[in-house]
């Protein structure tokens, strides 16, 4: 079945449009919406629903309808169901339905019937078949109802919460109906009834509307209710809501005071209290409106606990200029409701919207849109909301229609633009960015004209216009302010790729901050509080990524700007921000403040600095200096750093720190570049010799594991007269002679030490004593000293040494010398007899087990094995050992392949071929011993390749201890297999 609420007449209902009547209320080119512009506000379907019999009332709530016909037939139609249920119960009574009331949910419904004689009210609920009478009232005729708005009510339907009834007496009664309350017996719908409040003073005073609303989740209630010529409002707190009735402690308080009422002009009778919702909230009403004679009574809701009330201004929308003229002969409409930014005025013959924001200009109309019937569908009734879904019903006697609401904000936010509600105007124009521009820019400039200039600044930033335009506005200013709030705001807006606007703005910033910092301080006023406030923005302002990214990239200008101001420290702090640690130290070098600098370079290590400023920095504070490089560590590089203390001319003080730091390099950072040692040793060499030679000793006499250059430290210590340190490079050289002939000049003692290092080289260790021997006899003609130096040195004989004593020494001088060794000699020719005569023996030893070797042999049994195939041993040729391991020939050969070069192997095969050619030509008798001999030698050949030792136990397989299993270029691949 399809959905009443969906099936429409076929096209849309013919229209009779009026040409628009105000051309000045909107350039029909601002919003650049061309395709909105046609579309009306208005437009309507008719509903696919024809009665039998006139309508006469109908109400919409929460998708579900309710209409009374001219009979008293009441249909009920819900059409989320798409279900039409016909109630009847009036059909045959002489009572006339005159008002149905609807509560917002769509559950609950309360039928006003009467006569000349009588009045009486009936409830029904969606589940409840029939009507049910409101007990046995047959009082005043309800003309009005205060719904319970509570969405806690909502989701139970057998009550309806308390409610408020006005009658035409002017009495309020609260009540509460529900299905639960239908005992047996009984009968009733009703849980209690109470008049609460008269407003009548005697005098018969129709109440017209009422409403009540409780404030969001507080215990604060409102109630509203409208006579023929005055509005009630009644506000206070519940404080027990589980009281019934409960309303009551609201209007009690009103016993002993005067209710607060606003004369209003006279209300039509047919007007109903209209409400408006935001967003379905029925916590929170927008505003509220009624017809009256002279027109529409609009306040927007705006509760005040101290004053009890619910609004504080009103405005009357009159009917007399509507179309922006003043005309007397207008006509009050039937009916209304409200939208957004529009009420809907029923008329016999047409729907009005209306803007309920008037606009500045009087002459302009507040008709935004019309929309005209025809009188084939007869009398039209009533325009009603359904405030759930928001759909807007307006019915006539024979036809229903449901009307749509297309871009009503299209005209309101131009009149709200130009009274100047630009709050208002910006909400409705979010989602459309032309739009939100003219609204800025005219706030902007409002700002600017009432001199709020920091206001209108930061409007003027956000928007796309002339960036010069807005900037000569503001720079006539005195105040500068504005203008930085401008560029500030501005340079927020931009994108990275805005690099050259970037750097212009940012660089005049700079200039603006600098320029109010350098007039505080030429005020005297560095302390005070506006200018930390004003130097922290400063700071916050360049810690910004974007304004950082533009200084690193113009360092330079900016540096110029903040030196012309003469803001050194703030020039030092944004220095120290971007880590151009560079320029700090350098000032501080300028400035002869060496104890900051070295506390720069203490705090923020960076390797570059210390290669660029060691050099100045270690010949003002040499041991801070090399204090705080030797804490860098392995962060520097000592070549480098080296580099920067090279100095022609340095004092003791100066060079004993670098020797210090060279120190430091070498033994615990095992420096061990050359020009680092050359250094080192240059320094030592003048300025603390007595490291010289534990440095060279420390270092070793190997040239190969020298860190120095030996060439370059000999030549450095000819030249200083360092005969002992020429003596330990020279030995270093290997210019062993040499380092004898100096160290003879330092003394005996060190050229015998020099003599006695060379322990693997007897020859050169001769030679050497001999030097030192031939100075002893020489130089010093001391024959007793050279007798001891015999004793010393077991390499020279008292022969060596004849040849440099003089002519006239006799033999007694050294008759013991002689004696001693002779009695050597003899010693060695006894040794060496003794040594021939073992030789001898081990001979005639050896002969003898050859010979009985000749004569051995060995048993092979039957069962005997090969050691490698492991079959029979006799079953082919084989070689047996004396180590009890055998072999067929056969299985030899293949055991020993993989372990002899291929040359032996190639002669193996090359006898073994030999012998096989020879076995098989052996037929001719006459020739046999010869083929024998050579067989013979053959296989003789053979075996000695073959047969020299047993494989298990030879020299091959001892080779082969070392050698791995699986060799390196075959793991991987048998890994693999193995996985």
């Amino acid at each position: 079945m399809i959905s009443i609420l969906d099936q429409f007449e076929q096209g849309v209902e013919n229209s009779y449009k009026t040409a628009s009547t105000s051309k000045q209320l909107m350039d029909e080119h601002f919003d650049g919406d061309a395709e909105t512009r046609k579309i009306p506000i208005l437009s309507k379907k008719k509903v696919n629903f024809s009665p039998n019999e006139k309508i006469s009332q109908l109400l919409v709530s929460n998708e579900y309808v309710v209409l009374a016909l001219v009979n008293n037939v009441l249909q009920r139609i819900n059409l989320k169901q798409d279900s039409i249920e016909e109630i009847d119960t009036l059909k045959t009574s002489s009572l006339k339905v005159k008002q149905l009331f609807l509560d917002p949910f769509g559950e609950h419904l309360l039928i006003s019937c009467g006569n000349i004689n009588s009045s009486h009210l009936f409830y029904a609920t969606k589940q409840l078949p029939k009507l049910k009478p409101v007990g046995k009232y047959q009082g005043s005729e309800i003309t009005s109802v205060a719904w319970n708005y509570d969405l806690k009510v909502k989701s139970t339907s057998s009550t309806t919460g308390p409610i408020l009834l006005g009658n035409s007496s002017g009495t309020i009664i609260e009540t509460q109906l529900g299905t639960e309350f239908d005992r047996f017996f009984q009968g009733s719908v009703v849980q209690y009834w109470k008049e609460v409040f008269d407003i009548s003073k005697g005098q018969p005073t129709p109440i017209i509307g009422l409403q009540y609303h409780k404030v969001g989740n507080s215990d604060l209630f409102y109630i509203l209710a409208i006579t023929s010529t005055k509005l009630y409002q009644f506000v206070d707190n519940v404080l027990n809501k589980d009281e019934r009735p409960m309303l009551q402690q609201i209007f009690n308080n009103y016993l002993t005071i005067p209710e607060r009422f606003y004369e209003v002009p006279t209300v039509v009778k047919h007007s109903k209290l209209n409400f408006y919702f935001l967003n379905n909230d029925f916590t929170v009403p927008k505003y509220f409106g009624f017809l009256t004679e002279l027109g529409i009574f609009f306040a927007e809701v705006d509760i005040n606990k101290d004053d009890k009330t619910i609004f504080s201004s009103h405005e009357l929308i009159e009917y007399s200029r509507l179309y922006g003229r003043e005309d007397d002969d207008f006509t009050v409409p039937l009916s209304m409701t409200f939208t957004r930014y529009h009420v809907l005025l029923l008329y016999p013959e047409k729907v009005l919207a209306v803007s309920l924001v008037a606009p500045a200009d009087r002459s302009i109309t507040q008709v935004m849109d019309e929309d005209y019937f025809s009188d084939g569908h007869g009398r039209l009734l009533n325009v009603t909301k359904d405030l759930i879904t928001g759909t807007i019903w307006l019915y006539a006697e024979r036809a229903v229609f449901r009307y749509k609401i297309t871009k009503e904000d299209r005209h309101v936010w131009k009149v709200y633009l130009d009274k100047g509600m630009f709050e208002e105007a910006k909400e409705i124009c979010l989602n459309n960015p032309y739009r939100m521009n003219q609204v800025l820019l005219k706030q902007a400039e409002n700002l600017f004209v009432t001199e709020q200039y920091e206001k209108s600044a930061l409007i003027y930033a956000s928007l796309d216009v002339s960036f010069e335009e807005i900037v000569l506005k503001f720079l006539h200013l005195n105040e500068k302010k504005p203008i930085k709030l401008f560029l500030v705001k501005k340079l927020e807006s931009l994108k990275p790729q805005d690099y050259t606007k970037i750097t212009m703005i940012t660089l005049w910033l700079i200039e603006l901050f600098t320029t109010e910092l350098a007039v505080l301080r030429n005020n005297k006023k560095e302390k005070s509080k506006e200018y930390i406030v004003l130097q922290d923005s400063f700071k916050q302002f360049l810690l910004q990524p974007i304004i950082q990214d533009c200084v690193h990239k113009n360092w330079e200008s900016i540096y110029d700007i903040l030196a012309s101001h003469g803001d050194v420290q703030f020039m030092i702090w944004l220095a120290l921000e971007n880590q151009d640690y560079r320029r700090v130290v350098q000032h501080y070098l300028n400035e002869e403040n060496i104890a900051e600098a070295l506390n720069i370079l203490d705090n923020h290590p960076f390797s570059e600095l210390f290669y660029t400023f060691s050099s100045d920095l270690i010949e003002k504070a040499p041991v801070q200096t090399v204090s705080i490089l030797i804490k860098q560590g392995h962060k520097l590089d000592p070549l480098k750093v080296i580099n920067e203390l090279i100095f022609p001319n340095s004092s003791e003080r100066l060079a004993l720190e670098i020797i210090r730091y060279l120190e430091y390099s070498i033994h615990c950072l095992n420096c061990n570049v050359e020009s680092v040692h050359n250094y080192l040793i240059s320094l030592y060499i003048i300025y603390n010799k007595d490291k010289l030679m534990n440095y060279l000793k420390l270092q070793g006499r190997e040239i190969s594991g020298i860190s120095y250059n030996p060439k370059f430290a000999l030549r450095l210590c000819r030249e200083h007269h360092l005969e002992e340190a020429c003596v330990q490079l020279s030995i270093v050289l290997g210019l062993w002679e040499a380092a004898v002939d100096l160290a003879l000049k330092v003394s005996i003692d060190l050229a015998k030490t020099t003599a006695s290092l060379p322990n693997n080289d007897m020859e050169l260790s001769k030679k050497l004593w001999l030097k030192i021997a031939q100075y002893v006899v020489e130089q010093n003609n001391d024959i007793e000293q050279a007798m001891h130096f015999l004793e010393e040195c077991k390499f020279i004989k008292i022969e060596d040494i004849l040849p440099f004593f003089p002519d006239f020494v006799t033999i007694d001088h050294f008759k013991d010398a002689v004696c001693s060794s002779l009695e050597e000699y003899n010693q060695d020719i006894q040794n060496l007899k003794e040594e021939m005569e073992d030789a001898t023996k081990s001979a005639e030893v050896i002969r003898s087990e050859i010979l009985s070797f000749r004569n051995s042999y060995m048993l092979i049994q039957p069962s005997n094995v090969c050691s490698s195939c492991q079959e029979q041993l006799a079953t082919k040729a084989f070689y047996t050992f004396s180590c009890s391991h055998n072999f067929h020939a056969e299985c030899l050969i293949k055991e020993m392949q993989p372990y002899i070069d291929s040359s032996t192997l190639n002669t193996i095969k090359d006898l073994q071929n030999q012998l096989s050619t020879m076995y098989q030509n052996n037929k001719d008798s006459s020739q046999s011993i010869k083929v024998i001999s050579r067989r013979d030698k053959v296989k003789e050949s053979l075996d000695k390749l073959l047969a020299a030792e047993c494989f298990f136990c030879g020299d091959i397989m001892i080779s082969l201890i070392n050698k791995p299993f699986i060799e390196d270029g075959d793991f991987e691949k048998i890994r693999q297999e193995w996985e």
